[in-house]
């Protein structure tokens, strides 16, 4: 029976050969003419697609439209966060598991120290043979980028601990059946009673959530969204002031801009000597804290070199660095699981740890989210029940009664589909912010209070007024300490005061092309001054290319493809004109820029930063020492050619 289902299988193999044998001229002649047709759309400047947008990238300036922020010189629009726009993009994702397994090891604190723990009612659900466990101090290198392990010292049910970051291994006679890596913070109360003042000595505790507008906030975290409006002072103008991360962080931490990093905040340099808010909260005799969940895209380290010293007394660098050593487990590229837990989680339970273990101390604290918001829109539905847990916790919230809570994220998100949408423009540069203040200070300080509810709702504000605002309260703790301007926004104010009726996005340092506050509104692709904007925007791109001169031969030289969208706005003259458009080019990519035009000069000029649109870490993997080189580049090979013209027929 076998052997005649073999023949069967042979003989129509053979007839099939027959056929494409006698046919394999025609199929070679459609072969070359696919190929050809698709060699030639990406060669050629402006494709055909190119003439039927359907994109609606611009303000249309509806009579009716409602505004979030309605001053002088600055008109927000209020935007449903479920409109038609948005909706094609919009899908629940579910919380997942990292393991159906309770963790076999824990850390218990208690009034007699820090013990690690064996759980050993759950131990035959990992060997069904005795195991011994031993554990490991986790070391940080000379870097910011390595970690070491200790010997490992063998332990039964339980041991003391008194380090701060700590690996654990469990095998039996066969192999290793669980690992994993833990952290505990150890206040040092001696150092902070001495050099503290105890008069108003707030706490600040801030939890950020990469790359969330308030609106996608909205859809995709409703519970938390919902708990955050009730308990929290809700910012309907904050404005991002960079592209991404790093610069909008920065001015909250350091109130220094790209341009004003200076010596000391260099980027090719450790930070070590950079004016972070936290080294100033720290002299003044706060404890302090700051971790993120993804340490291969961490702040100050993608394509930076971080800190030769721990910046902060618990710092979990080393602890994450750690975890990732352990099975991971993607969702949509990002570590969503390291081990068997979740990523953000580990950043949490840390958080919860130190805000427990400090409560009798003012500090100042950051935890940074990226795993479950960075690469996917939608992928915070995931984690919304359990950040509502975390903000919820009763433990967390005693120990946090006289802290000022910040929530809040850098910008929306970038990158995607979703970006060539109105919606998406709008929301990319508004992040979420949240602010929740002890009762006392509220009493204390009712005419601060009002004036930054009134901020909050009725006016433009960003990351630079965020840091003055940080300084603010730090001088409310020392009436000694003096504010200091911020470097990169000198006109930056605190907001307890109120902020001027007529500020626009010049007044508060906000590049116009992360501008929210003017409209454009569409005009035809078709119009000739789109293709020579087009065309221009390219070409700056090419020549920011060559700025990086030891790299900038791996990169691909940009043509234009076609305009995908185009808006227009009065600008400030007679015969001035704002543009913003985007455009895909060959190889693939996609590129937002604004352009201001003079018709009487016949001049093009470059407003600000280009914004990349699609994700391109697969096709920038060559740069390796110019971390702002990637979002220009196209790394120029076979491969990623290949990959560019796959990403052109699946519209990837």
């Amino acid at each position: 029976m076998a052997t005649e289902t073999m023949n069967s299988v042979y003989s129509k193999a053979n007839r099939i050969f027959k056929i494409i044998h006698k046919f394999r001229k025609t199929v070679a002649v459609l072969s070359l003419l696919v190929i050809g047709t698709f060699v030639f759309l990406s060669y050629t400047e402006v494709g055909i697609d190119g003439l039927h947008s359907t994109h609606l990238h611009v303000d249309t300036s509806l009579e009716n439209a409602k505004y979030l922020i309605n001053t002088t010189k600055c008109r927000i629009p209020d935007i449903d966060p479920l409109n038609e726009d948005v909706l094609p993009f919009f899908k629940e994702e579910k919380y997942e598991m990292c393991s159906n397994r309770p963790l076999l090891t824990y850390v218990q604190k208690s009034g007699h120290g820090v013990k690690l723990k064996v759980n050993e009612t759950v131990i035959y659900l990992y060997s069904s043979w005795n195991i011994s466990c031993c554990y490991s101090k986790i070391l940080r290198s000379n870097n910011d980028d390595n970690v070491f392990h200790s010997k490992c010292k063998t332990f039964v049910k339980e041991t003391d601990i008194t380090y701060p970051y700590i690996r654990v291994i469990c095998k039996n006679i066969f192999h290793i059946v669980y690992k994993n890596v833990h952290t505990v913070f150890f206040p040092d109360r001696n150092k902070t009673n001495q050099s503290r003042s105890d008069s108003d000595a707030y706490k600040i505790f801030m939890i950020g959530i990469d790359s969330v507008s308030r609106l996608n906030l909205e859809r995709t975290m409703p519970k938390t969204f919902n708990h955050l409006e009730k308990k929290f002072i809700s910012f309907l103008g904050y404005n991002k002031i960079g592209d991404n991360t790093f610069p909008n962080l920065m001015a909250i931490l350091s109130g220094r801009s790209m341009d004003t990093l200076g010596t000391i905040c260099n980027k090719s340099e450790s930070f070590d000597n950079c004016d972070i808010i936290w080294k100033t909260y720290k002299e003044n005799g706060f404890l302090t804290a700051y971790g993120e969940d993804e340490p291969l895209v961490s702040t100050f380290n993608y394509y930076k070199k971080g800190f030769i010293n721990a910046p902060t007394d618990f710092y979990l660098r080393p602890y994450m660095i750690s975890a990732y050593r352990l099975p991971i487990k993607l969702r949509y590229s990002m570590a969503t699981c390291t081990g068997s837990e979740n990523t953000a989680e580990r950043i949490l339970a840390a958080a919860k740890d130190f805000a427990t273990s400090s409560k009798d101390s003012p500090s100042f604290s950051l935890f940074w989210l990226n795993s479950f918001s960075h690469d996917n829109v939608n992928l915070p539905f995931s984690m919304d029940a359990k950040v509502l847990e975390f903000l919820t916790d009763t433990d967390i919230i005693e120990s946090l009664n006289d802290s000022i809570i910040i929530i809040f994220s850098d910008h929306g998100f970038r990158f995607g589909d979703i970006r060539l949408t109105y919606t998406g423009w709008m929301e990319e540069r508004l992040p979420f912010l949240y602010f929740k203040f002890p009762h006392m200070f509220k009493k204390t300080y009712s005419t601060f209070y009002k004036n930054f509810r009134f901020n909050a709702k009725k006016r433009l504000v960003t990351p630079f007024d965020f840091h003055i605002t940080l300084q603010n309260i730090l001088q409310i703790c020392n009436s000694s300490f003096s504010i200091k301007p911020a470097v990169g926004c000198p006109r930056a104010q605190s907001l307890f005061q109120k902020i001027p009726e007529n500020r626009s996005c010049q007044d508060a340092c906000i590049p116009k092309h992360y501008c929210t506050c003017d409209g454009y509104y569409y005009i035809s692709i078709k119009e000739p001054v789109a293709y020579f904007i087009g065309r221009f925007v390219v070409n700056q791109i090419n020549t920011i290319i060559l700025n990086y001169p030891d790299e900038a031969d791996l990169c691909a030289k940009f043509r234009l493809r076609k305009i995908i969208s185009i808006g227009k706005s009065k600008g400030t003259g007679d015969f001035v004109n704002e543009y913003l458009i985007i455009v895909e080019t060959y190889p693939y990519a996609m590129f937002e820029a604004t352009v201001q035009g003079n018709s009487q000069r016949g001049s093009l000029e470059l407003l600000g930063d280009i914004s990349r649109l699609n994700i391109y870490k697969s096709y920038t993997s060559c740069i390796i020492k110019n971390g702002s080189l990637k979002k220009y580049c196209f790394c120029d090979g076979w491969l990623t050619k290949i990959k560019s013209g796959l990403c052109y027929l699946f519209n990837c």
